[in-house]
């Protein structure tokens, strides 16, 4: 009871949003609408590369851990061939 006296209580579930000015919501349609705007343009340009780009996610994530493994092995095999390649036999 104490503690209570004197002391505004602080914003929590209960209280509600805190006031948002005008400014405050009009900031917020403006940034929404540059995300819009990024998203329209980023699926205009990605669009085509979907299936890639989906097929790379999940070689990432190692959805399938054996397709993963063999990635993996692969593209350390190319490096080294590239590493073999421009460090040892070119110079």
């Amino acid at each position: 009871m104490a503690e209570a006296e004197g002391v505004a209580a602080a914003p929590g579930p209960s209280s509600g949003p805190p006031f948002r000015g005008r400014r405050a919501m009009s900031g917020s349609w403006e940034r929404d609408q540059q995300v819009e705007a990024a998203q329209r343009v980023l699926v205009e340009v990605l669009g085509p590369y979907e299936p890639l780009l989906s097929r790379v996610q999940a070689a990432l994530v190692w959805e399938r851990p054996a397709r993963s493994a063999l990635w993996c092995l692969g593209l350390n095999a190319a490096f080294c061939i590239l590493h073999l390649f421009l460090v040892v036999l070119l110079p």
